[in-house]
């Protein structure tokens, strides 16, 4: 089953990421096609923005891909840390709690 590794709006980028797994034997392909002007026409000038998906074939080349696609300079999302998480909490819990007795 095809994995999803990288989604970007820039078309040179997904070509190089592609060239880049298929010299390491990476079997993948992409969908979309990313951002282009060919349809300002139809959009009153505004270019048009579309997601270019990449998917890799098997799952145990996940590793390499990410590392090729950092190699090349894709973004790299953070995880929200823990702390997070429960600041929300206990923001969210004081806000209902005062919620419930102002309404007293």
């Amino acid at each position: 089953m095809a994995r999803l590794v990288y989604e970007t709006t820039d078309p040179e980028f997904a070509e190089k990421a592609l060239a880049a797994m298929r010299e390491h034997s990476i079997p993948c392909y992409r969908v979309g096609h990313g951002y282009s002007n060919a349809f300002a026409a139809f959009t009153r000038g505004l270019p048009t923005e579309s997601q270019i998906c990449l998917y890799i074939e098997q799952d145990s080349d996940y590793v390499a891909a990410n590392r090729i696609l950092i190699g090349l300079g894709a973004v790299v999302e953070k995880a929200i840390p823990a702390w997070a998480y429960v600041a929300f909490a206990v923001f969210a819990a004081f806000a209902v709690v005062w919620v419930v007795l102002g309404t007293k």
